[in-house]
């Protein structure tokens, strides 16, 4: 950084201890990405989020912490490996994903998409309670913890119509093995 300001250096020194951290984390070859974009091409939640595939990866690289950290992507990505499949680099962005979004978790941050762990908390708690997802009180629970309860309400009534959603849960018969799987995953109250 011969000849560079202090500014320059200390953006240099950011960019380097975030693409370190993320390729020591995630065991993935970030600084490899050339940005051909085929990543993006093939993502099925690319529209839907404010960074694509290959932007993040490259945000990644420039040391861009606050844009990464607070992007929706983290909490949209499915997890597919489209991006894996289409990298000529073998780059799984899922699993840079998956780093981030710990990292997000551990500073404490809001994340960028903040429905969606009330929805994994909701989803969880209903496995807890039953042993399998009843559908009908996560939802509730979801609406409840939201604050969205009119949203979706005409699919709710058309879902109830036909019989997609019931009434009463169906519950596992040995709800121990259930407890167990929770507490060894560290999720049991």
């Amino acid at each position: 950084m011969e000849g560079g300001n202090l500014v320059e250096t200390a953006v240099f020194q950011a960019s380097e201890n975030l693409l370190s951290l993320i390729e020591l984390e995630s065991q993935q070859p970030v600084s490899r990405c050339y940005q051909c974009k085929k990543c993006s091409a093939g993502c099925p939640v690319g529209s839907m989020t404010d960074l694509s595939t290959s932007a993040l990866i490259r945000m990644v690289q420039l040391g861009d912490i606050e844009m990464v950290l607070n992007s929706n992507r983290l909490w949209l990505c499915l997890s597919c490996k489209t991006c894996q499949a289409r990298c000529p680099n073998g780059i799984d962005a899922s699993v840079v994903t998956d780093v981030l979004k710990t990292l997000v978790m551990k500073q404490g941050r809001t994340p960028g998409e903040n429905r969606i762990p009330i929805f994994y908390r909701s989803f969880m708690d209903s496995v807890k309670m039953t042993g399998r997802l009843y559908e009908l009180g996560m939802i509730g629970l979801f609406k409840m913890r939201s604050g969205a309860y009119m949203e979706d309400m005409r699919l709710g009534i058309k879902m109830l119509r036909r019989g997609k959603l019931k009434f009463l849960p169906e519950r596992v018969k040995n709800k121990n093995q259930i407890k167990a799987i929770f507490q060894k995953g560290g999720e049991a109250k």
